[in-house]
């Protein structure tokens, strides 16, 4: 099996498959590699809800005693684009695991879909022909079948 090249050009990314077959194992790889990461973040957004907990209460503490409802408790640093954050607190690191997750759960249920069709044309059409992917942040958009190559 040829390993799909791939060509990148600014959030689109074009890559080529000898087959059907062959994009739709690559899609049952990239379901399993997001899973994975979908049950890890799951599990760290777990363990770091009891220590967010206690310092939410902290927080609200400190915002009654100062006054204020906005405090800069954690220092970011922005580096073209770059946001760096030096010692975290949990709500940035909880903020952060939670929006990766949503937005990783989203594509996993796109690509769940893109295969549960590619698996329908297999299945069906038993064409053993190149194929070219579109793909815009990692998610196919188009995909041609029958491609020169």
């Amino acid at each position: 099996m040829e390993s799909p090249d791939a060509v990148s050009e600014g959030e689109l990314e074009v890559m080529y498959f000898t087959s059907l077959s062959e994009f739709m194992n690559y899609l049952d790889n990239q379901v399993k590699t997001l899973e994975d990461n979908v049950n890890l973040i799951e599990k760290n957004i777990a363990q770091l809800e009891p220590r967010l907990a206690g310092f939410q209460s902290l927080l609200g503490v400190i915002k009654k005693l100062v006054g204020r409802e906005n405090i800069l408790l954690t220092p970011a640093i922005e580096i073209t684009g770059l946001k760096i954050v030096i010692d975290p607190n949990p709500i940035d690191e909880y903020d952060t695991l939670k929006e990766s997750l949503d937005a990783m759960k989203d594509k996993l249920t796109v690509l769940r879909k893109v295969r549960e069709l590619i698996r329908a044309l297999v299945t069906t059409a038993k064409l053993d022909v190149p194929v070219l992917v579109q793909m815009r942040a990692g998610v196919p958009v188009k995909v041609l079948i029958g491609v020169s190559r």
